[in-house]
């Protein structure tokens, strides 16, 4: 499976993609070891802390969210996580990592997992449609098969939020 975080992204769009939970911590770090950093931040030693962190190394792996908060809120201070800037980054992401489930093996609640972070940190956006009813009742035992009704929901999404339902479609 393609990660959501290619490497090109900054990290202003890491942070908020983490804090909806598209990304885990380990993408984190897999992100910060693919990606260029400018010279803005390149020194920086929290970015630094990121790019030389092990994944494997739980108590170094359970820092990098903390590190890639510092930096932002060190190198990008006025960026407000809570902004309609933020909201329109999160919906990019959510619309790449819904499309993703359609096209890969992603399970049914890590996309339900997302929705509620979303909605309370968002003041419940309407692009979200109806997923948040769609992800009633899901558990970490409910199968993709058992999960029609979501992908329904998410192609509707995709539909309402005039996007391709391919996964490499750019909004």
């Amino acid at each position: 499976m393609k990660p959501l975080l290619e490497g090109h992204e900054d990290p202003v769009a890491v942070l908020v993609a983490r804090e909806i939970e598209a990304v885990s911590d380990v993408d984190i770090v897999a992100w910060a070891g693919r990606h260029a950093a400018p010279p803005s931040y390149a020194e920086d030693s929290d970015y630094l802390q990121l790019v030389r962190c092990d994944p494997r190394n739980a108590l170094a792996l359970d820092k990098a969210r903390a590190h890639l908060r510092s930096m932002v809120a060190r190198r990008f201070p006025d960026f407000d996580p809570g902004s309609e800037q933020a909201g329109e980054i999160a919906r990019q992401l959510f619309l790449r990592r819904i499309r993703t489930y359609l096209h890969s093996d992603i399970e049914p609640l890590q996309i339900c997992r997302m929705v509620p972070l979303i909605e309370e940190k968002y003041d419940y956006p309407r692009w979200l449609g109806g997923l948040y009813d769609a992800c009633d009742w899901m558990d970490e035992r409910t199968s993709r098969d058992r999960a029609l009704h979501l992908r329904d929901a998410i192609e509707h999404v995709l539909s309402d939020n005039g996007g391709s339902q391919l996964p490499g479609a750019i909004e």
